[in-house]
């Protein structure tokens, strides 16, 4: 029973008045409150924000929009982030005072890890020309959806990232399979395990209603129009 009552209490909170109020996601992962309880490593870095727009044009588009400084912003941007690799999870936030993550975090086991040796190898950051000063090696995060790319000072830098996040990700394998462990795994770390797979289910759900709403959308479009999607036999 009481197992029952702390999953029910994480879903929801309290107002000052004394009245529940709908359970926000990513409540209860602050930044502040991971750093408290030395996580594996966390920093600041510059995140490459490419937008959507921006992705689906066609090269020759892009190039202007990047010589044309009115178009500064539907280009690719640098933006500076925090971010927090905890437990299983890489969380990040717009900076290490935010009381909930930006996006959904980022399960370590599932993501690949590496340090780009130089821009001219990736067309995303070849046509965006140099880094921010201060800023001189890039690591990339990649998921089954997409690839991230974080900039760091220096190469010592990107590479403490790469061997933490490796270990990380090793470390959270060894446990899931239940085998022992010499890295100690803290209640804490647990805690926000916990939090942040709700995170991500919650963030899952949200993306397959928006793209379901998306197809739904196109498919009455067309059949407004009098024509059937190209791929529909329903």
């Amino acid at each position: 029973m009481s197992d029952i009552r702390q999953r029910s209490s994480s879903r929801r909170s309290t107002s000052m008045s004394g009245e529940e109020t709908p359970f926000t996601p990513g409540a209860g992962l602050s930044a502040k409150a991971m750093i408290d309880t030395a996580p594996q490593h966390h920093g600041s870095v510059l995140k490459l924000h490419i937008p959507l727009f921006y992705s689906i044009l066609p090269s020759a588009i892009q190039r202007i929009l990047l010589a044309w400084s009115c178009f500064k912003f539907l280009v690719p941007s640098w933006k500076e982030r925090y971010l927090v690799l905890c437990g299983s999870y890489l969380y990040k936030f717009k900076d290490r005072f935010s009381d909930t993550p930006k996006g959904s975090p980022f399960d370590i086991e599932t993501i690949t890890i590496d340090i780009l040796k130089t821009t001219g190898q990736d067309r995303n950051l070849s046509e965006i020309g140099n880094l921010p000063v201060g800023y001189t090696k890039i690591f990339t995060v990649s998921t089954l959806r997409r690839r991230h790319y974080y900039a760091v000072s220096d190469s010592e830098e990107a590479s403490l990232w790469l061997r933490s996040l490796r270990e990380a990700r090793q470390e959270s394998i060894t446990r899931n399979m239940g085998h022992a462990s010499n890295v100690p795994y803290p209640p804490s770390w647990k805690h926000f395990d916990a939090l942040g797979k709700d995170l991500v289910k919650s963030k899952d759900r949200i993306r397959e209603r928006m793209e379901m709403s998306g197809i739904e959308g196109m498919e009455m479009a067309a059949f407004t129009e009098g024509q059937i999607p190209r791929g529909y036999y329903g």
